[in-house]
C-alpha cells in the first residue's frame, strides 16, 4: 500500500512538472476576460442585473418574512469589490491546507458591478440572488468553481447565504460521461430557512462572522455576515504606504500574486518532501535488487 501511495504521488508530481508548473508562463495564473461595467449595466433587464448561460445576478423577493432589509442602499462597485475581495476559502492542495480567493477576477468584476447596481434598486422586501462560475488555479491545472448565494444588507452588514461554495463545476457526470441535467441538479442560492452545509468553508477575517441561529444557538456554515465599514477600514489600513498612483486593480493583483506565491512555496515544499521520501524508497529497492542478484 505504501508503495502504491508513493507511485500515486510520483504521478502527481510528473503531471505538475509537465503541465501545471509550466503554466506559470501563461496558463495557470492567467485571469479570465472580464466584461466591462458598461457591458454589465447595459445588459440589465428588469430584475435581471446580469445573465449568461447558467450564471446570473437577479433581484428576487426575500424567501422568509421578517425584518426589512436596508434597501435601496448606496454602495459603490469599488466598495463592493473590496468587500468581495476580502473573502477567502480554505482548500487542501498537495496535502497542505491553504487559503485561496473565493472569487476570480472576472467574478469580482461582474458581482461588484451588478450587486452595487442591484442594491440601489432593490426594495426592503427583496434580496439579490447570484450564480457565479469562475476559473481558478487548481493543484494541477485550471478548474471551474461554482459559488451561489443570496445577498442582502441589514443593520449595516452584508449578509451572504451561500448555496454552493467553490464547488468544482462540471458539465458531464464523471461516472457516466452523460451531460448533467441542471433541471434535476440546479445551482441553487442559499435560503434563510435552510443550511446547505457546503463542503468548503469561508476563512473568516476581520469584520466577518458566521450567522448564529437564534433557535439552535449554532453557527450556520453557509451564512456569512460582513460588517461593511470594518472590512473597508481594514482594507484601507492594509494599503497604507501605497502611493496614490497605484490603482485598486494593481493592489488586488499584488495581493493575489502574494497568495499564489505562498501557495506555490507550500506546493514546492510538499514536492521536496515527497521526492525525498521516494529517494529513500528507490535506494531500498536498489539494495533489495542487489541482494536478489547475489
Amino acid at each position: 500500500m505504501r508503495k502504491s501511495v508513493k507511485l500515486g504521488r510520483a504521478i502527481v508530481i510528473s503531471m505538475m512538472l509537465a503541465g501545471g508548473l509550466t503554466a506559470c508562463g501563461g496558463g495557470l495564473f492567467t485571469v479570465d476576460k472580464e466584461p466591462t461595467e458598461d457591458d454589465i449595466l447595459l445588459g440589465q433587464d428588469g430584475n435581471t442585473l446580469w445573465e449568461t448561460g447558467l450564471q446570473y445576478v437577479k433581484v428576487v423577493n426575500r424567501d422568509v418574512a421578517g425584518g426589512a432589509n436596508e434597501h435601496p442602499e448606496s454602495l459603490s462597485s469599488d466598495q463592493m469589490r473590496t468587500v468581495l475581495s476580502s473573502l477567502y476559502v480554505v482548500e487542501e492542495k498537495l496535502f497542505k491546507t491553504t487559503e485561496v480567493p473565493l472569487f476570480a477576477r472576472s467574478e469580482l468584476q461582474v458581482l461588484s458591478t451588478a450587486l452595487s447596481s442591484g442594491f440601489g434598486q432593490a426594495q426592503p422586501n427583496e434580496d439579490i440572488n447570484f450564480v457565479s462560475i469562475g476559473t481558478h488555479a487548481g493543484s494541477i491545472a485550471k478548474e471551474k468553481k461554482t459559488t451561489t448565494g443570496r445577498v442582502f444588507i441589514s443593520d449595516g452588514r452584508l449578509n451572504i447565504i451561500f448555496g454552493i461554495v467553490h464547488e468544482t463545476y462540471r458539465e458531464k457526470d464523471i461516472a457516466t460521461g452523460a451531460d448533467i441535467d441542471r433541471r434535476l441538479n440546479p445551482l441553487l442560492p442559499g435560503k434563510r430557512s435552510f443550511d446547505s452545509k457546503p463542503a468548503v468553508r469561508v476563512a473568516l477575517d476581520k469584520g466577518q462572522s458566521y450567522y448564529l441561529d437564534p433557535e439552535t444557538g449554532t453557527e450556520r456554515g453557509n451564512w456569512i455576515i460582513i460588517d461593511i465599514a470594518t472590512v473597508l477600514a481594514t482594507a484601507k489600513e492594509r494599503k497604507e504606504g501605497d502611493t496614490s498612483s497605484v490603482t485598486p486593480e494593481l493592489l488586488e493583483d499584488v495581493a493575489r500574486s502574494k497568495q499564489d506565491a505562498a501557495n506555490l512555496r507550500h506546493d514546492v515544499g510538499s514536492m521536496k518532501e515527497i521526492i525525498f521520501e521516494m529517494s529513500e524508497e528507490i535506494e531500498n529497492l536498489k539494495k533489495q535488487l542487489e541482494t536478489l542478484k547475489e
